[in-house]
């Protein structure tokens, strides 16, 4: 089921937030993000183009009231007053051509109908109660520039929120993926204190989105309650529960352990070192395969030879292109890409995806004409990370044990 989640801006000079994304069981996978001034018809057109099946809008999509506040914001003021997250008042006289209420309009015409579940779909959301159920927080989150308000406390809680929402990479609800692409493309994961000027709003926005898509998930599968009616004006927020799993997935029994791999990933980086004063293509080749076989360990399952030093695993099941080293990294769970790469590491493997296939020919006409030593300094780090987690493990291989 294809997904979208919109922070729609409120006047036509400021850009819109919207984050695309795939339902499919128990997992929302984040698969793009658009980031533009974008009108309600141009909006509707990307749906279409895109098959988007449910949307969830941050902004006032039903507004019959000509002053004072809706219902269903009066509604969030007394569950939420108290937490800081109350809303602001949406009525006619304030907004009489609001642009969510042409676009929710706009929606309804091709199919989008409010709260269902089964056809098309939208509904209206808000992100801070949504963040505070989602995360049980005890009040609003502070990551919207506000009077008074640092620009390096913005950036704190920005980052918190980018924390909070890859952690629902194992929720018990609903898990939420945020593909490497998208990682690269558009946020500054752990690193949002390098934001500086409209990138803290724009970053702000996309995170937005991104909740707003959750809650079109989590309405999708039943787990929204309702504040308000569809007749004088709405907003969904996400059924009160435990959406953070506290298992550490390092320790789950999600992925075997696969120290043959490991041993043979070296021997490729060992290869990639003696082989670049030889020729630098054959040694980033060495270096690619090298990472592609640290990220396939954890992906392994063992087949043969049970138990003994030359165990054999059967192929992983790998959904797209097996050597992308990007789409590699996004399979693992989300603990262990934690571990085993930063920030800085995780561009690279997005910058270098493709490279086995499209380096290991260095005759051919589209082979990359230069060469760096990136991808040897990433197979080596994330080899002494994977011994690491192996042996607090409890891995007794003698490799292993004796890797140095």
């Amino acid at each position: 089921m294809i997904l979208a989640g919109i922070d729609l801006a409120w006047t036509a000079k400021h850009p819109t937030g919207i984050a695309f994304g795939k339902l499919k069981g128990d997992v929302v996978t984040v698969t793009d993000i658009a980031h533009d001034v974008l009108t309600p018809d141009s909006i509707c057109e990307e749906f279409k183009g895109r098959r988007v099946e449910g949307v969830a809008i941050d902004a006032p999509t039903i507004i019959n009231n000509q002053t004072g506040m809706r219902e269903c914001e009066k509604a969030i003021g007394r569950s939420f007053g108290q937490k800081k997250a109350s809303c602001m008042p949406s009525n006619l006289e304030k907004y009489p051509n609001h642009p969510a209420v042409e676009l929710s309009q706009k929606l309804e015409t091709q199919g989008f109908q409010h709260l269902t579940t089964d056809k098309k779909f939208q509904v209206e959301c808000y992100p801070h109660p949504a963040i505070i159920n989602m995360f049980g927080l005890p009040e609003r989150l502070k990551y919207k520039k506000k009077k008074g308000m640092k620009v390096a406390d913005q950036v704190h809680g920005q980052r918190r929120l980018g924390w909070l929402l890859r952690s629902l990479e194992n929720s018990p609800v609903l898990r939420l993926k945020i593909a490497n692409h998208v990682q690269v493309g558009h946020f500054k994961f752990d690193q949002e204190h390098n934001l500086v000027g409209s990138e803290v709003k724009a970053h702000e926005d996309k995170l937005d989105a991104i909740v707003c898509l959750y809650v079109a998930a989590l309405h999708a599968i039943g787990h929204t309650s309702i504040l308000g009616s569809p007749g004088d004006g709405y907003i969904v927020v996400p059924k009160q529960q435990e959406y953070i799993s506290t298992r550490n997935s390092a320790q789950s029994d999600e992925w075997e352990m696969a120290e043959w791999a490991v041993e043979t990933a070296h021997k490729y980086y060992l290869a990639a070192v003696r082989t670049w004063d030889i020729c630098g293509g054959v040694s980033m080749t060495n270096a690619a395969l090298a990472v592609e076989i640290i990220l396939k360990s954890y992906l392994l399952t063992p087949s043969r030879n049970l138990g003994g030093l030359n165990q054999r695993y059967s192929r992983p099941n790998v959904s797209g292109d097996s050597h992308n080293l990007s789409n590699l990294l996004d399979m693992l769970p989300a603990e262990i890409q934690r571990k085993l790469v930063s920030p800085f590491e995780r561009e690279m493997l997005y910058k270098y995806r493709d490279y086995f296939k499209v380096g290991r020919y260095a005759y051919e006409t589209n082979a990359p004409p230069n060469y760096s030593q990136t991808l040897h300094s990433i197979a080596e780090s994330m080899i002494r990370k994977t011994v690491k987690i192996y042996l607090e493990r409890g891995s007794e291989d003698p490799w292993i044990v004796n890797f140095k």
